[in-house]
């Protein structure tokens, strides 16, 4: 099977879309990645073919002067989507379905697989007549009953008020999303398509709609399209090593790791603050960074460890608390070991998956400007209390028995297979 795949520098959402390229490169299959100049060294470690965009804008999240959306700028949710909405999804529409088109007429695919910050790439695919799989990084983003609004960080509401809430919500993201309909269908009119109405017309272009989280862990009682389909976390454990020890800076406490954002997401001072936190405590901390902090500018107390990057997998097994930003793929990690956890979100998706946690009973949200004294008795409660952990180990349970190793390339083989490979060359 031929696969190309149209990629995004989103953070750790690139992580999901590498998994999956790491399985179907397992599997046999040729895959073509486009993106931009910061993701070639993963991809081609995942052993795709490399293909820079040439009309798409650039993007590298690891800079503040890179970032492409600098959404840490953005002041509420709405602002956010609408900054989204025009640097990203809907105003370089155009240059998304040219990228894909073109690689399509030089060389063909059985299937295009498209990062969900850029759906316009799909219409590319639509026009060569290729069937397209949309890779949603975490929960489904689609709105349908039962889910409070993609961002907000609402728990499920359970009265009439809160449902009210919902449907409002609901109507502003599908609000905002038509604002941007006029780029999406002059990007269509260009590529020879028929225009689009709305969100869920957008959505059902896709053959699938593959959800890279687990049932248990969303929101929403409402059915999904027909096309989407959970697929479980996709997280990367491909060459897991093993603990070292020289990362305990007290060796026989309790370890504590802290993830924050990979990304800009002007977190220095609240990383700053959790390392004074864990300093007042009797426990073992690691503290990592990520490329976009300097672990020089942390003041670590004699009981932190300061580390710019060191594989959570292998860590958590050996960890009685995570403090993180709420990122998808750092707490399906953190609840697949048992692990609970301190969730401080500071953006993005972030305050959805901290909602989730705390559903869950598997940890504690804390506002992102939280003063050490509010870390510290976070940790403290967690420690203390033996129900966050085992909601943890609950949590883990349901995940690992949903989880089906496999399922992501199963479906892009099963969409391939109805249509052969098409390109216009």
């Amino acid at each position: 099977m031929k696969i190309l795949v149209a990629a995004w520098d989103s953070g750790g959402g690139v992580e999901v879309v590498q998994t999956v390229v790491q399985s179907a490169v397992a599997r046999g299959h040729e895959v073509r990645v486009l993106g931009t100049e910061s993701l070639r060294g993963r991809f081609e470690a995942a052993g795709a073919t490399f293909l820079r965009y040439q009309h798409a804008p650039d993007n590298d999240t690891s800079t503040a002067e890179t970032d492409l959306v600098k959404d840490w700028e953005a002041g509420n949710p709405l602002t956010l989507f609408g900054r989204v909405r025009d640097r990203l999804m809907c105003g370089p529409a155009r240059d998304f379905c040219l990228d894909v088109a073109e690689e399509l007429v030089s060389a063909p695919a059985d299937v295009v697989v498209i990062d969900t910050m850029i759906p316009a790439a799909m219409f590319g695919a639509e026009a060569a007549g290729v069937p397209a799989v949309i890779l949603m990084h975490g929960p489904c983003m689609i709105p349908r009953q039962g889910a409070p609004t993609f961002g907000t960080g609402f728990m499920p509401a359970t009265t009439n008020l809160g449902r009210l809430r919902d449907r409002a919500g609901k109507a502003l993201t599908l609000a905002v999303m038509r604002s941007g309909l006029p780029a999406l269908n002059q990007a269509r009119a260009d590529a020879g398509l028929q225009p689009i109405r709305d969100l869920f017309d957008l959505m059902g272009r896709a053959a699938r709609i593959l959800v890279c989280s687990s049932p248990s862990y969303d929101f929403g009682s409402g059915s999904v399209p027909a096309n989407v389909r959970y697929v479980g976390p996709q997280l990367d454990y491909a060459d897991r090593g093993t603990f070292d020890d020289s990362l305990l800076a007290r060796p026989g406490r309790p370890l504590v790791l802290v993830g924050l954002s990979s990304t800009v997401m002007l977190q220095e001072g609240l990383l700053q603050r959790t390392a004074d936190a864990l300093g007042e405590l009797d426990v073992s901390g690691l503290i990592t960074t990520g490329p976009a902090v300097d672990p020089s500018v942390i003041r670590a107390p004699p009981n932190v460890l300061v580390r710019q990057w060191a594989r959570h997998a292998d860590i958590l097994p050996h960890c009685s608390a995570v403090i993180t930003h709420g990122g998808h793929g750092t707490v399906m990690k953190a609840l697949l070991a048992g692990v609970p956890q301190v969730v401080v979100p500071l953006g993005r998706d972030q305050p959805d998956n901290a909602a989730r946690v705390v559903e869950l009973g598997a940890g504690i949200r804390l506002r992102k400007n939280a003063r050490v004294s509010a870390i510290v008795d976070a940790v403290e409660e967690l420690l203390a209390q033996p129900g966050y952990r085992a909601a943890a180990v609950a949590a883990a349970v349901r995940l690992r028995a949903e989880r089906i190793d496999g399922s992501v390339v199963d479906e892009l083989e099963r969409v391939a297979t109805r249509q052969p490979a098409r390109g216009r060359g």
